[in-house]
């Protein structure tokens, strides 16, 4: 008898998951992001965006410089206290983070 590897299959799937859990993480993060800046004139918010690494194994979440003033709400300076909004966003919903991985994995995985 004759066995077939679905290594290959099995690969291609992870692949496509870790593409899948970064994309919907960045886009998650980037809501909570936006939902958690302080708003004056929206820029700072309108300038949050995600980036996926080249290889899926990670996502970049940031601002982009259209707003370069916003590490200094998000750490604050000596004359203004730190509003943070991307940290929060990742780090209190870590969980959450967990559960979109498993989510994509399964799906990817040919599960529901």
């Amino acid at each position: 008898m004759e066995f077939k590897s679905n290594i290959p299959e099995v690969l291609n799937a992870l692949e496509k998951a870790k593409g899948d859990i970064c994309n919907t993480i960045g886009n998650f993060i980037t809501a909570e992001a936006q939902t958690r800046a302080t708003v004056l004139t929206g820029n700072m918010r309108r300038s949050i965006t995600f980036e996926v690494h080249e290889d899926n194994n990670g996502v970049d979440i940031g601002v982009t410089p259209d707003a370069p003033y916003a590490i200094y709400v998000e750490k604050g300076t000596s004359h203004n206290k730190a509003q943070p909004f991307l940290e929060p966003a990742a780090m209190e919903n870590i969980s959450k983070l967990e559960e979109i991985a498993g989510q994509k994995i399964s799906v990817n995985m040919g599960g529901k």
